[in-house]
């Protein structure tokens, strides 16, 4: 069966990594493992770091992108929205440690968590960080974050002292790394991700409908002009090609049923035509609907 992203109606993702007792968790996974072959705009309170495994994927963190192959990484910070796809349709594979910050730093008053935490998850200035398979630094930061994963999964004794162990080791050393260039990063702050969510969720609660620019800007009280403006500086599409790509996405469990035609799948995620429907997707997916459907079935 395929996974699939639940998310509230702000993206919050609603999968619990971890629980109260241990907050964190590790996920080996594919991009294919999921129900459209790619992950949906989404964010959590944990703290991610994503390794490849095989292949390559375009992770896409706020209004940032970042090209990723075999051996390189990634770093998503709590509350960030983020989506990943991979490369001309191909499947890649990946690690993700996921943890709630006060796994480092413990309790509240912690100077831990005033000193290494803070400044990084609640500054507003670190989205996100490339880890470089050819930096090694970077190097040492991952392969922590994979020793960490065969001891959490093999879990011998005292596991759970080992893991916390190597975490805090792999953080120390990417707070040394990141902290130089904070002051670098440009801010994406809290109301602009509330109204990047306000504008996703109106598209996907209407994308079956007639949705005009107008309606999407009304939908977060902005201007046309400020809507696309700040919808593309946000995803790096404008708020029609999301549209598109995200009726495109949508058709995908209707067109793998075997219970529609082209022309009615059309008709249920909002297209005016089979004809238009087609080229859209054709163009998404960089494969027809009938080849894009044969191809999928004989990969599962």
């Amino acid at each position: 069966m395929k996974r699939k992203i639940i998310v509230a109606n702000n993206l919050l993702e609603k999968k619990k990594y971890g629980d109260y007792t241990f907050p964190i968790d590790f996920d080996y996974n594919t991009l294919f493992a999921y129900e459209y072959g790619f992950l949906d705009y989404h964010w959590h309170y944990e703290m991610t770091f994503s390794i490849i495994l095989e292949g390559s994927m375009e992770y896409r963190v706020n209004d940032k992108i970042y090209e990723m192959k075999k051996g390189d990484g990634l770093f998503i910070n709590s509350h960030t929205l983020h989506t990943a796809k991979g490369y001309n349709n191909k499947d890649c594979a990946f690690l993700a440690l996921m943890f709630r910050p006060n796994f480092i730093f413990g309790h509240e008053e912690s100077i831990i968590k005033t000193k290494y935490i803070d400044i990084i998850e609640n500054g507003g200035q670190c989205p996100a960080f490339f880890l470089d398979s050819n930096n090694k630094t970077h190097q040492k930061i991952m392969s922590l974050v994979l020793e960490s994963s065969n001891i959490f999964y093999e879990k011998k004794s005292c596991y759970e002292l080992l893991v916390k162990s190597n975490i805090c080791e792999m953080w120390a050393l990417f707070f040394n790394e990141i902290s130089p260039s904070l002051q670098d990063e440009q801010h994406f702050n809290s109301n602009d991700i509330l109204r990047l969510s306000k504008i996703l969720n109106f598209i996907h609660s209407n994308y079956k409908n007639k949705i005009t620019l107008d309606d999407i800007s009304e939908s977060c009280n902005i201007s046309k002009s400020e809507c696309c403006r700040f919808f593309k500086k946000a995803t790096r599409q404008t708020p029609f090609e999301y549209l598109l790509n995200y009726r495109i996405k949508k058709s995908i469990p209707l067109l793998l049923s075997d219970k529609y035609n082209v022309t009615e799948i059309s008709e249920n995620v909002g297209f005016s035509s089979a004809s238009y429907y087609t080229e859209i997707f054709k163009r998404v997916m960089d494969l027809s609907p009938t080849k894009y459907k044969k191809e999928k079935l004989n990969h599962n």
